[in-house]
């Protein structure tokens, strides 16, 4: 890196870890990686954050996209990943404000 501000790269074996937690989480469900300028740029928390959504087998999409750092890939559990997708995908109808 060439400071202590560098955003770092996720390596290939953080993407591997990551990937495989993820489908011990929903192995009914495609992962669909993308990055900051995938899912519109403006929304990551900085340039290197990578992002993932779960796709069925017709393409139809049941997560929003969930960002992670590349310095957490590495420790992201079955449960931590349930807990992140299903905070964004509720099938509960929300409440409305009066």
């Amino acid at each position: 890196m060439k400071g202590s501000h560098a955003n770092r790269k996720a390596t290939d074996e953080e993407m591997t870890y990551a990937t495989q937690v993820i489908q011990e989480a929903y192995p009914e469900y495609e992962i669909v990686w993308g990055s900051h300028g995938d899912y519109g740029g403006h929304r990551a928390p900085r340039d290197h954050t990578l992002a993932f959504r779960l796709r069925d087998k017709w393409g139809k999409y049941h997560s929003n996209v969930i960002w992670v750092a590349p310095e957490w890939l590495s420790s992201i559990t079955v449960g931590w990943v349930k807990k992140k997708v299903g905070r964004g995908t509720s099938d509960k109808a929300r409440s409305r404000r009066k």
